[in-house]
């Protein structure tokens, strides 16, 4: 790297050739040239990734027909990351990346003995996590223990593996319930489990605060990895708990509902009514997301299908 270089001329290598040939072309161009400038003056990985971010939703809004705009000052002093329009229909885009996760390039090596708890008859989603290096019959001890844990646990339980020695093999947590026959496990790291929902509710207010008054405004939030999503659906609707105001399904003993700590939770924040969540990586430059609308919301029917359309690929 030499003192001349910049933003894509420092990043290049680690981007899908194809998103760098694009944002190259964006210089001159009337809607996307603040953009790219913004993304040529990031000389820090975090900062780059900020802008990319950004970049990943105009490429895919442009490829859709959007005109756009960038940085649009609201009443308030500040700005609006995207305008998104098409046909006469507007959409404030507010995009915040969730960073400080674990290298998107770490690998764990998954054991088959953990093929017998996904055969496990309950109808819970578990996140395990081990140390890594565990012998055969370390693993199958670990497997064992937490068999043991999921046959009797709880939502929300979380549970420590030992040896006879105390020393810890892993863990295991009751994420959510779901609707499978059996077990539905989540690995997490070896070094322990990350749940990221405080962050993303910071960066939920923060985009908040950004609002244009009186239109219909989209926050999207980004996260390197695919399992972001359900730290975004819990900040916004709250996480999974027992919940003994309510009434349990037909066949069940307990009510399984969201906790009363979710963004869109009670009559505040109304003027949030739609989010997402998408998955940036810098070598993979299609969007994949996934999109929530708030119950009783009051946004226009263009916009909302406008978002939808744009904004969620599952």
């Amino acid at each position: 790297m030499t003192p001349q270089s910049k933003g894509l001329d420092i990043f290049a290598n680690d981007l899908n050739p194809t998103i760098v040939g694009t944002i190259r072309s964006w210089q001159g161009d009337s809607e996307l040239d603040a953009l790219y400038h913004r993304i040529q003056h990031r000389t820090t990985r975090r900062g780059f990734l900020d802008a990319f971010a950004e970049a990943i939703v105009a490429h895919h809004a442009r490829k859709h027909g959007c005109s756009i705009q960038v940085e649009v000052k609201t009443p308030s002093g500040k700005t609006c990351d995207l305008l998104l329009e098409k046909d006469g229909v507007k959409l404030f885009v507010h995009v915040k990346r969730l960073g400080g996760r674990q290298p998107a390039n770490k690998r764990i090596t998954i054991s088959s003995r953990l093929r017998v708890l996904e055969n496990i008859q309950r109808k819970w989603v578990v996140k395990i996590r081990w140390h890594q290096g565990l012998t055969d019959e370390q693993m199958q001890l670990f497997v064992t223990k937490v068999a043991s844990f999921i046959e009797t646990a709880k939502l929300g339980d979380e549970f420590v593996a030992r040896d006879e020695e105390k020393n810890e093999l892993g863990g295991a947590k009751i994420m959510a319930p779901h609707d499978g026959e059996r077990v539905s496990l989540v690995i997490g790291l070896s070094d322990g489990f990350q749940d990221d929902t405080v962050k993303v509710t910071k960066l939920l207010s923060r985009a908040r605060q950004q609002f244009m008054p009186k239109e219909a405004n989209l926050i999207l939030v980004c996260t390197s990895d695919v399992k972001g999503a359900d730290e975004v659906e819990s900040a916004l609707l709250g996480g999974h708990v027992e919940r003994w105001d309510e009434h349990p399904k037909k066949g069940k003993r307990v009510a399984h509902g969201r906790s009363d700590d979710g963004f869109w939770q009670s009559n505040q924040k109304k003027e949030s009514q739609i989010a997402g969540w998408f998955w940036v990586a810098p070598m993979h430059h299609e969007y994949q997301g996934k999109l929530w609308v708030r119950e009783q919301h009051s946004i226009e029917p263009s916009a909302l299908n406008l978002a939808q359309e744009l904004f969620s690929t599952e």
